[in-house]
């Protein structure tokens, strides 16, 4: 196994994180984002990550437009 992961694993890593915990994990711009914040937390002191920098909202580029996932929000 790496000694690290690079930052394509960690996304990924993270994601399936949250896909294999039997805990519900709710993201949206109307929820609170402490929560969220906790498990990112949790993930990169678990993986040995560095901390992020001051600079790293400068370093994002955001996809653009609304994903769509099937069945989300939809009454079934």
């Amino acid at each position: 196994m790496a000694e690290t992961l690079n930052p394509s694993e960690a996304v990924y890593g993270f994601a399936a994180w949250l896909t294999c915990r039997d805990e519900r994990t709710v993201m949206s711009a109307s929820d609170d984002a402490a929560p969220i914040v906790e498990l990112v937390k949790q993930f990169c002191e678990v993986n040995n990550l560095p901390d992020v920098s001051d600079q790293w909202p400068n370093n994002l580029i955001h996809p653009s437009g609304e994903v769509a996932v099937p069945s989300v929000g939809v009454n079934q």
